[in-house]
């Protein structure tokens, strides 16, 4: 698999500045895969799950911006997502990932290019079962286990997930694993996600770490499949995005045309 330039670039940079890392794991641990497979029974029991859709109220915040609206976010296995968010005064935005590739699109219709590095997370980050099920469907998708612990004072079961390409060169395959690098913690009694952690980074720098938390909460059953009713995100330990979902739809049909890319116009660093 080829990578556009600009992401190419910027590994190599660091490469020759004497960035290290650590040599991850290209295989699913047998544990991490059993703890998978009971969590995704214990959301979707024998359901199988190709698409979710999630209607929500939102609260957006950022510095002294504060905005209220509607969302709707919709994810295809774990590698197609598209987010509409749209605000009460006529502001908002649409964000689609589609593979290794996304855009953002403002309010007035134009469209920026996602940086590729940020495009390595799963695009299911709002509904994680569909990562649970991709173990099994993404050969790329490698989950690993680290122990039942206590964080941010619940007790958890922590997985961690990365892709691993092959085919790239060992300084491009290690930058990926570390840029797709996710952390889901399970409720320890009911299996249920609560919390979803990774990085985002600057358009032109895959190296300097913006922390990402997503949190789940208030568990609804929809036929038979269990959504997360809220979800909020956290950039850099502040709240950004409060989510508060009224419906979810899970296997409609979602076409993939639905995530077709726009054309790009402007700024980007794919």
């Amino acid at each position: 698999m080829k990578f556009p330039r600009t992401f190419v670039v910027v590994c190599l940079f660091a490469l020759a500045c004497g960035q290290a890392f650590s040599q991850a794991p290209v295989a699913s641990s047998p544990q991490a895969l059993n703890l998978a497979g009971q969590a995704l029974q214990s959301l979707a029991g024998g359901t199988a799950l190709a698409d979710v859709r999630l209607q929500a109220s939102a609260a957006y915040s950022s510095g002294s911006t504060q905005e209220a609206g509607t969302a709707t976010l919709i994810a295809r296995g774990n590698t197609q997502s598209l987010q509409t968010m749209s605000f009460t005064d006529g502001t908002g935005w649409q964000q689609v990932r589609n593979g290794y590739q996304g855009a953002t699109v403002s309010a007035s219709g134009t469209a920026t290019a996602m940086a590729t590095h940020n495009c390595f997370i799963d695009a299911n980050w709002f509904f994680p079962a569909l990562s649970l099920q991709s173990l099994a469907t993404d050969p790329t998708l490698v989950a690993g286990l680290v122990g039942q612990q206590v964080y941010e004072g619940q007790q958890v079961y922590h997985l961690t997930f990365l892709h691993n390409l092959p085919g790239q060169t060992p300084g491009m395959e290690t930058l990926i694993q570390t840029v797709s690098a996710m952390d889901l913690y399970l409720d320890a009694v009911t299996l249920r996600p609560v919390i979803l952690d990774f990085n985002s980074h600057p358009d032109y720098d895959a190296y300097t770490n913006i922390p990402m938390e997503i949190r789940f909460g208030a568990y609804q059953s929809f036929n038979g499949v269990w959504a997360p009713t809220r979800i909020q995100t956290y950039r850099n330990n502040m709240l950004i995005l409060d989510l508060t979902v009224t419906n979810a739809l899970v296997n409609s049909g979602v076409a993939g045309s639905t995530f077709a890319l726009p054309a790009i116009s402007a700024g980007g660093a794919q």
